[in-house]
């Protein structure tokens, strides 16, 4: 946790940051440096699985081969890291706005709009002042840490969901939703089953806009209503 000029920074701790930067270059690397080996060595074994791309290997010769591959090796290691980085929640919080930056995206949210926040398991949750659910996103940082940061800016923390006892699990056609939140849910249960994060997420915002807040377990959708004003 970083605080600097009344703003704190949660994220990825130095520590982490530095294993990060380190560990998938190294083991890529490595990894390169073998392939050659490893390929002549596999291609000996009748079980192994994937011959072909393992023989095509296997059937250079000369130290370039290791040069190549080790490059390879680490070129897909920095990618990880590099990915590590960019799929990682990193919060700004200060007394006025929270600011969530993801996959290269912002969402900026003033305190105004902000009712409590609440860690769900590792996902950071925000709730409007409607009830909505604002956010919800895995964070990398210590669940001590965002509640300390929240309460010292003057946020409202709570420990536990505020509303979970008015959630209720969907089911096809369950009767209560306004029109058009059965078909929503529908779609969504099919975007959590091929895990298509981006759908998930629209269709999530689409159910707020009626009415709906969501939220998921173990692969099924619970569902409570909030303020639309």
């Amino acid at each position: 946790m970083n605080v600097h000029s009344h703003r704190t920074t949660l994220g990825f701790s130095y520590l982490d940051k530095l294993l990060i930067w380190i560990v998938p270059p190294i083991l890529g690397l490595t990894l390169g440096w073998f392939l050659p080996s490893v390929a002549k060595w596999a291609i000996t074994l009748p079980w192994v699985p994937l011959k072909g791309p393992l023989e095509l290997i296997a059937s250079y010769t000369g130290p370039w081969v290791i040069v190549v591959t080790s490059c390879i090796g680490l070129i897909a290691g920095l990618w990880l890291t590099y990915a590590a980085f960019n799929e990682s929640l990193v919060i700004y919080i200060s007394d006025r706005t929270i600011c969530l930056a993801i996959n290269g995206k912002e969402e900026v949210f003033a305190k105004e709009q902000v009712s409590t926040g609440f860690l769900d398991g590792k996902q950071l949750v925000l709730i409007g002042t409607r009830g909505q659910e604002l956010y919800r996103e895995k964070h990398e940082t210590t669940a001590l840490k965002v509640a300390d940061a929240f309460i010292q800016h003057g946020y409202d923390w709570s420990q536990a969901d505020p509303f979970s006892d008015q959630y209720k699990r969907w089911v096809p056609d369950s009767p209560g939703l306004p029109l058009g939140a059965n078909a929503l849910l529908k779609a969504r249960e099919v975007a959590l089953q091929r895990k298509e994060q981006e759908n998930i997420k629209d269709l999530h915002q689409e159910l707020t806009k009626l009415g709906i807040t969501v939220r998921d377990k173990d692969n099924r959708q619970y569902w409570r209503e909030h303020k639309l004003q």
